[in-house]
């Protein structure tokens, strides 16, 4: 029952992950160079929004409260 537990607490990171693969997967099938340039830049977005969620989640990592002047 664990395992289940962190598939549904991690699926906000996880999730545009997989979606990242699928889009560089469906752009690499051939499409019109427009759909494809489409295809990467979402996947791009796609990484970066589960690289921010994991970093604003990681603690110590700095910040208005840990560098006070």
């Amino acid at each position: 029952m664990g395992a289940v537990r962190a598939v549904k607490d991690t699926k906000r990171y996880w999730l545009p992950l997989a979606a990242a693969v699928l889009c560089l997967l469906v752009a690499s099938w051939g499409v019109p160079p427009l759909v494809a340039y489409g295809l990467i830049m979402l996947a791009f977005g796609f990484c970066f929004d589960a690289a921010t969620l994991w970093l604003a989640r990681a603690g110590g990592t700095g910040g208005i409260r840990d560098f006070k002047q």
